[in-house]
Parts: C-alpha cells; structure tokens; sequence
C-alpha cells in the first residue's frame, strides 16, 4: 500500500573539522589540502581562497574577500547564506530545521502502522507519479503500475471546482498530462485515481494521491534558488545530487528532485552517488522497486570504482527495502 506524507528527510552527519588558517602572511593563497568527504555546502562566491563550486565540511572556514559578502549553500536545510567576515561553516549556522520531525515514510517504515501485506495490492493500479504529496508541477506525468487483466484505464484528477478524466489503452501506464486539459493551480489540493477497466466496466481502482501544489510565492522563492544554482554552471550530475536536491527537499518536493534526478540519469550520468540518491528519494516516495533498481545499478558503478562510502550507504537503503518488502502485521508506532 502506497502512503505519502509530506514529511523531511534528515541526514545523520558526522562532523570532520578542517582548519583553513593561512601558513604565512607573505604567502596567504598557500592552503593546505582539503579532503572533504561528509559534503554540508558549497561556495557559490565571494570566497578568498575556495572557488565558486568548491564544496564544504562542517567546520571549514569561510573567509569573504575584503570588502564583499561571500555566498554558500547550506544543503543541510536548502537556504543561501551570506558571509562578511570570517565564520566556521559549522551546526550552528547550516543544520536540519528544528522543526523537522521523524514520521512515517517510505525510508523510515519503522514510523509506519503497515495494515497489509506487500503483495496485497498486485491486482491494484498503483500510483507512481506524482511523486510525494507536494510539488510544483501545474502539468505533472501521471504514471501507475499495470493490472494484468485490465483492456483500459481511466485517469482522473479532481480538486475544487476542479475535474476531468481520460481513458487510454491498456498498454499505457505513463500518461504525460493532456494538453487539451485545464492545468493545476497554484496553492490548490488535487486528488489523482487511476481506474482499471475491463471493456466499460471499472474491475479495480488505485488508492488516490492527494498532492499539493505550492503556492505562487512559495514557487518563486524556489525557482529562484535553482535558477542560482544553474547560473554556477556546476557539472549536470553535480548540481542534481547535492544542490538542487538540498533546494527541493527544503520543501519535500519530491517530484521535482526526482524527476531532475532522473533527467540527469538518462543524460548519460556514471555518477553511483546519483543512482543511490535517487533510489533513497524512490523509497520516500513509497516505490521499493524503483528504488531497489536504482540501488542495484548504484552498487554495480560503485564496485566498478571501489567506492566503499557509497556501497555502504545502499547496503542500508537495501536493509529498509527487505523492511518493507516484509512488514510486521502489526507495529504500534508508540511502541517505537
């Protein structure tokens, strides 16, 4: 069963400080090496001695130029922080937002109260997208999980004063959203159900995805963070893992981080952290098989180069897939 709650996902960061002091006043731009492996920001400009683009550790130091304001992202909470003086980059300026509390998602089921078994629901046309219960789209792709004995499917949207539906062949399971239909609007709640059908006879119908969409103004703040981050010019796989993904995730915009994500895949991306992201963002968004594939392509591209950090982190999404695909039949959440 496919349950979506707009809820933050918070990183578990351990702390490596790093000291950034000059090694002579006669020779200020010498700097010893960086070695930033738990990446909490980047430098976008204004920095003395670390170019635009250069990631951050906790603890490393921010120095602005004299007499300019330096500029980084804080992909802990998604926010742009402005400098001018020195200032350690650390917990108390760029940290999860206090308010973020630990719920029921798909990469925490341990949160959950799971009714069903994990087989229950194959004869159902299970919503894929749109992913999470908010997101910007007004035009989103609306895709669902076949039914085997199903000949059509309707589609439905409805919200307030808000209505319509479509019925496509049964080889169609990704549906692009109709041009000819009215598009979403700004700050309403839209319900999206898929009926499966057999000849004009409804035999099934999906659990419905109730989505959010961000109002306008909240919109524009976002859009003009990621319009930030594109002018950096960063690599494609870059900007879609750390930075874009921080600014989406600020608001649990699941669609939108997945969607960029998956974009930055097709392009051709050999990056396994990408894979291993996108296949964490699946398992928020309630989908173990996505996730479980995304998973097992990040593993084949993280053994090809011996990156151990990275084969770590999909052993423990791979442990919450095996959760999932075997839940207890009843957990009390108090209990935990």
């Amino acid at each position: 069963m496919k349950k979506v709650f707009k809820a933050g996902f918070a990183f578990v960061i351990s702390a490596l400080l790093f000291s950034n002091s000059n090694t002579a006043l006669s020779q200020p731009h010498e700097r010893v090496k960086r070695v930033c492996t738990k990446k909490i920001g980047r430098v976008y400009m204004g920095d003395r001695y670390l170019k635009p683009g250069s990631q951050l550790c906790l603890g490393d130091r921010i120095n602005p130029v004299n007499g300019k304001t330096a500029k980084a992202l804080c992909y802990l909470n998604g926010e742009f922080l402005y400098f001018k003086q020195k200032t350690i980059f650390d917990n108390s300026i760029c940290a999860i937002p206090q308010n973020i509390v630990e719920l029921c998602t798909g990469i925490n089921p341990s949160r959950c109260y799971i009714s069903k078994g994990p087989g229950d629901d194959k004869d159902v046309p299970t919503l894929i997208s749109p992913y999470g219960s908010s997101m910007l789209s007004t035009r989103p792709v609306i895709s669902w999980y076949g039914v085997s004995r199903a000949t059509s499917y309707t589609v439905i949207v409805s919200g307030y004063e808000f209505y319509w539906e479509i019925t496509v062949d049964k080889s169609i399971t990704t549906l692009p959203y109709p041009k000819e239909q009215n598009q979403l609007q700004f700050g309403n709640t839209y319900k999206f159900t898929v009926l499966a059908n057999v000849g004009d006879t409804p035999i099934t119908s999906s659990e419905p995805l109730v989505v959010s969409v961000l109002p306008q103004e909240e919109q524009d703040v976002i859009l003009q963070k990621v319009k930030q981050v594109n002018e950096l010019a960063l690599p494609l796989d870059e900007a879609a893992i750390w930075d874009k993904d921080a600014v989406y995730m600020s608001r649990s915009l699941l669609n939108e981080t997945i969607e960029t994500l998956k974009a930055t895949e097709a392009a051709g991306s050999r990056n396994p952290t990408l894979y291993r992201v996108l296949a964490d963002r699946y398992l928020e968004a309630w989908l173990p098989k996505e996730a479980l594939r995304e998973y097992t392509l990040a593993a084949q591209l993280a053994k090809s180069t011996n990156n151990l950090e990275e084969l770590a982190r999909i052993e423990e999404g791979l442990k919450i897939i095996s959760f999932y695909n075997q839940p207890p039949t009843s957990t009390n959440p108090a209990q935990k």
